[in-house]
């Protein structure tokens, strides 16, 4: 599983970053996100799946850190 850590960045390079990291992989990989900026977590999940890619997985492992866990569709 490719990893993405874009703490510390904002909307909307969060999702410029996360379209890149998904466009290299093939379909069906996946890629694990780490955000901390909490409004991005809704604009990928939206893009992504938008995109034709499927959210496994969104949690907050901590407080303020997120995971989002997206397959390449």
């Amino acid at each position: 599983m490719e990893r993405l850590d874009l703490r510390g960045l904002l909307c909307p390079l969060t999702w410029a970053k996360t379209k890149y990291a998904l466009q290299k992989l093939r379909r069906g990989e996946d890629l694990l996100v780490l955000l901390d900026h909490r409004p991005a977590v809704p604009d990928i999940r939206r893009n992504a799946e938008e995109l034709g890619h499927e959210i496994l997985l969104t949690r907050e492992p901590e407080p303020g850190v997120w995971e989002m866990h997206l397959r390449c569709g």
